[in-house]
């Protein structure tokens, strides 16, 4: 894994190679508009189409509170199970690493844009085969997406 010398480009590079992915696994499993669960307790994102389910384990990266105006890492959130963000483990090194600082501060300002950008570079340093995002009240999630399996109907 190389370090960032040029933190926007890198960010940009990082942003431009999940949304590909992102439109990879969407077309290969036909799943776009198709219902979905998550589930933090078994790290697993679970789409539903009618010849049967499509698996992806999930990496809960963080959230944005809209009222509060702030990125909240999930290793950083009591409430969310280790299973769930462990492997952020990897992210945090990253930062450290290289003194940036956005990926080992637990919270500070910002909106979903931001959010997004740390869900990219997340997903480009733990080269993860997608994304996903989803809103419930004031909370944006943002999640990192691994191994798709396909689950036949029975």
């Amino acid at each position: 894994m190389s370090s960032p010398t040029d933190w926007s480009a890198w960010s940009r590079e990082a942003v431009a190679l999940m949304q590909a992915r992102n439109d990879a696994w969407i077309v290969r499993f036909g799943l776009s508009g198709a219902p979905y669960t998550w589930n933090l307790h078994e790290a697993t994102l679970r789409f539903q189409r009618p010849s049967g389910a499509v698996i992806a384990e999930l990496c809960y990266v963080g959230s944005v509170s809209e009222s509060e105006g702030t990125f909240r890492w999930a290793w950083a959130n009591d409430g969310v199970p280790k299973q769930a963000w462990q492997r952020l483990h990897t992210v945090v090194g990253f930062g450290r690493a290289n003194d940036l600082d956005l990926l080992t501060t637990p919270e500070w300002s910002g909106g979903r844009a931001e959010g997004l950008e740390m869900l990219a570079v997340a997903g480009r340093i733990l080269d993860a085969d997608g994304t996903f995002v989803d809103t419930h009240q004031d909370l944006t999630m943002f999640f990192l997406l691994f191994d798709f399996k396909e689950v036949p109907s029975v």
